[in-house]
């Protein structure tokens, strides 16, 4: 902070100097404004001013918006910035002949506006390690998603109507950084969506894995087309665009492994009650610990012969007493029908045994066993 007080102290010394020296020896203010303008020492002394105060608006959005910034945020901040950057260098070797004073201000916008998408992603991607969750960051979160939504729109109408004007031009590269950025932020407000209707329900929410993964595979489709359409635009209106050959490449790839993971999922759950039989209550009892280690609860037999006095896993069942001081101390958040086809113990070929539910979760992620 001390660096930063420094740094902007100078900056407004140095600007203040420069722009008091231009009415000095102009005599009205039009002539000083061309005058400024027209030197490039007073343009890069004016632009580092600029710098300073968007990243004094940038702490003040930060601080409203955000609070203060985990570790892990700061970290994933560093590594996009310093990919954009070289990523915004690379392009300009094909806008090389429009470098000028609006590219640069334009990059600075764009990377100042990607900040908080980054920074908007990764507290939406932290809510399912969060055990609760504040109204004020419903608030924040839902006002922050929807004003850089509006800005991504209303710049991409802005670059859209720039290039119809004035045919191909830098402007096609902003309009199309501007258009990924939003669908990323459209997807993360959709898992935000999902994330809070989970919160509130008092039941596992089974199909919210498989929502987040259809999510997933949209956002990917639109971007991969995206990146196709600027791909081609680029090599029509200006040559082969190597820098974005990775990230069509590593969007593609993505896209069709989601695909081969939506198949496989769709193979490995298609039947799975004809496909893998219930566990006996015998082969629950010869287990060493009858534990679902997906979920860490215990796995219980239905439909069973069982004893009197005695569970489906063939262990003898607790005094009522017991039993009921057991289902006091147990949160009511865990307590699941036990009758409920969703939880029953379920045998896969290589003989590993767990509950449907959790078996069906895993296979969203997984198509393998969960021990190997």
């Amino acid at each position: 902070m001390a660096r930063l007080a420094v740094y902007g102290a100078i900056s407004t010394l140095l600007a203040g100097a420069v722009i008091a020296n231009a009415f000095a020896q102009r005599s009205n203010f039009y002539a000083a404004c061309i005058y400024l303008y027209r030197s490039n020492a007073c343009m890069m002394i004016i632009l580092n001013l600029g710098l300073f105060l968007t990243i004094i608006a940038g702490q003040l959005v930060q601080i409203i918006f955000f609070g203060n910034l985990r570790t892990l945020e700061v970290e994933h901040l560093y590594e996009r910035a310093w990919y954009a950057v070289t990523e915004t260098c690379l392009a300009m070797t094909i806008f090389k002949d429009e470098f000028d004073t609006r590219f640069v201000v334009m990059f600075t916008v764009l990377l100042f506006l990607k900040v908080f998408h980054w920074l908007c992603m990764d507290r939406v991607d932290s809510m399912e390690q969060s055990p609760e969750i504040p109204l004020s960051f419903h608030v924040r979160m839902v006002t922050m998603i929807a004003m850089l939504v509006s800005l991504d729109v209303l710049l991409v109408y802005h670059a859209v109507n720039i290039v119809t004007l004035k045919g191909p031009n830098m402007m096609i590269m902003f309009g199309f950084e501007y258009t990924l950025l939003a669908t990323s932020l459209m997807a993360s407000f959709g898992k935000y969506v999902l994330h809070t209707i989970d919160m509130r329900t008092e039941d596992p929410w089974e199909n919210k894995s498989m929502l987040l993964f259809y999510l997933d595979l949209v956002a990917d489709f639109v971007k991969l087309v995206t990146y196709l359409l600027f791909f081609m635009v680029i090599l029509v209106c200006y040559g082969l665009p190597l820098h974005i050959i990775r990230d069509v490449y590593m969007t593609m790839r993505s896209f069709l492994q989601k695909c081969k993971d939506l198949i496989q999922y769709r193979k490995a759950t298609r039947n799975m009650n004809e496909r893998y039989p219930d566990a006996s209550p015998a082969e629950l009892a010869a287990l060493s610990d009858p534990i679902c280690i997906i979920c860490r609860e215990e796995m219980v037999g239905h439909h069973s012969n069982a004893p009197a006095g005695q569970n489906a896993a063939g262990t003898t069942a607790p005094a009522p007493a017991a039993a009921g001081a057991q289902q006091q101390a147990r949160p009511a958040s865990n307590t699941r029908p036990t009758g409920s086809s969703t939880n029953v113990p379920k045998k896969l070929p290589c003989g590993h045994i767990f509950h449907f539910h959790c078996l069906k979760s895993w296979l969203e992620r997984q198509q393998s066993c969960p021990t190997w």
